[in-house]
């Protein structure tokens, strides 16, 4: 397309587009549709965090080790941290807590799924409509629901990432939960989890998806209108769409992981 002449008005590209239809209310698809697709996002969700997480594995032991300061003196970085690891307690150490990692996904996604289904419907307005900031606030509202109703798993994959696994002191998942439960009581295994909910507000800021394309579409339209570029040339540009937005997914993820990472800290401190 062509781009805007000099007496015609600059869209807003922060503008928030109009409410967007929500099928899932009435009138949309069946229940047994509805569930089906329930079904295959949790699915989906799932096995991609699953892999995603056993690939990383080694790399969040190493960032947990260093948060405790489980390392202090022993080892610097990640890599050293890894093979100080590995040589004490063997390869599979590096996967410490990673079994109850890839098992917390599945209940927290479906936790936040359903969540947010409940959460869209309330928000939802006699049109059959929901607006762009009410979905956000859904899925923020989602996102805490399912993080306190599956916060007991993620300390006990901390506690099970920081024991010697040649001296351990919980066997598995179900026997630390009944130590924690019986040796601190009931409200030790939600040690942190304060610092966790503040995490979920993302109505604070914007998604990482919504700041992307914010940032794409200015520095395409910028570019475009003073560079007076061809219709050609901006079909080019258009085909790069899927890396720059990879690359500022990226970029966003990385900002947002080096300013929570703080709280993240003291909260692992907390759960230990």
């Amino acid at each position: 397309p062509s781009h805007a002449g000099a007496g015609e008005a600059r869209p807003d590209p922060w503008r928030l587009p109009p409410a967007l239809p929500f099928t899932g209310g009435p009138g949309g698809p069946g229940p047994s549709r509805a569930l089906c697709r329930l079904g295959q996002r949790l699915l989906c969700a799932g096995l991609a965090g699953a892999l995603s997480l056993s690939l990383t594995a080694p790399l969040e032991l190493a960032a947990v080790l260093a948060q405790v300061g489980a390392m202090r003196g022993h080892a610097r970085g990640p890599w050293a941290t890894g093979l100080q690891v590995w040589r004490a307690e063997g390869p599979r150490a590096l996967w410490k807590g990673n079994g109850v990692a890839c098992l917390r996904l599945f209940p927290c996604s479906a936790v936040q799924l359903a969540a947010y289904r409940k959460f869209v419907i309330l928000f939802t307005d006699d049109l059959g409509r929901i607006s762009q900031w009410s979905s956000i606030m859904a899925g923020s509202l989602a996102g805490m629901v399912s993080t306190i109703v599956t916060y007991p798993t993620d300390l006990i994959k901390t506690r099970l990432i920081v024991q010697n696994m040649l001296e351990p002191s919980y066997k598995g998942i179900l026997h630390a939960l009944a130590t924690i439960y019986q040796q601190e009581g009931f409200l030790a295994l939600y040690r942190g989890v304060s610092l966790t909910v503040l995490g979920k507000m993302k109505l604070l800021t914007l998604s990482k998806k919504r700041l992307c394309s914010l940032i794409y579409m200015n520095v395409l339209y910028t570019f475009v209108t003073s560079n007076n570029v061809s219709n050609s040339s901006m079909n080019i540009y258009l085909l790069l769409d899927t890396f720059i937005n990879f690359a500022n997914v990226c970029l966003a993820a990385a900002v947002t992981q080096t300013l929570s990472f703080p709280f993240d800290t003291v909260k692992r401190k907390m759960q230990v």
